[in-house]
């Protein structure tokens, strides 16, 4: 019973610790990505052209949909980056 218990703790503290990592990746890539670029003002430009003819909540939909995705692979990216870092700097210090 007491290592059900423990691997339960185990694995909660693991979720935990996951969470809180992807949170501050997460936050880092919010802090670094301007929206204030030419290549955003024309992604908002073309979603007030499609506002006109498709249902808000299509629109909105298909918005979330994009975000959610660009999010996962920024996150990937920044991970694979930081995976890239630490073994380089591995062989510069071996």
């Amino acid at each position: 019973m007491k290592r059900v218990k423990s691997s339960q703790k185990a694995q909660a503290n693991n979720q935990s610790n996951s969470l809180k990592h992807r949170h501050m990746v997460t936050q880092r890539l919010d802090e670094s990505i301007p929206l204030d670029s030419k290549e955003w003002q024309a992604v908002e430009q073309i979603l007030m052209r499609l506002t006109e003819f498709a249902p808000e909540s299509l629109i909105t939909e298909c918005v979330n949909a994009i975000a959610v995705y660009a999010d996962e692979q920024a996150q990937q990216g920044y991970i694979l980056g930081q995976d890239d870092l630490i073994k380089q700097l591995k062989s510069r210090a071996a």
